[in-house]
């Protein structure tokens, strides 16, 4: 599966009411604790980019961020 196939949900798919829930359990990673929720969107980024850059180049960098100088290094290495 593709993500340009993977179906976003819709506002049909949410439940009709949302009861949130406080956890009082602290983040190892967060400052203070704290985890933020507005990273979510971003989760499909990574995957993305690399999968993109793979079809472009055919070859798999399984670090990020992709800077130039790691997707030039990993270019070089299939070159030789």
């Amino acid at each position: 599966l593709r993500l340009s196939q993977y179906l976003i949900p819709g506002i049909g798919d949410v439940p009709g009411q949302v009861d949130c829930v406080i956890l009082e359990g602290a983040d190892p990673l967060g400052p203070w604790g704290a985890r933020g929720v507005s990273e979510m969107p971003y989760i499909t980024y990574a995957p993305a980019v690399t999968a993109a850059l793979h079809d472009a180049t055919g070859v798999w960098i399984n670090k990020f961020p992709l800077t130039p100088s790691l997707v030039l290094e990993h270019l070089a290495s299939v070159d030789s």
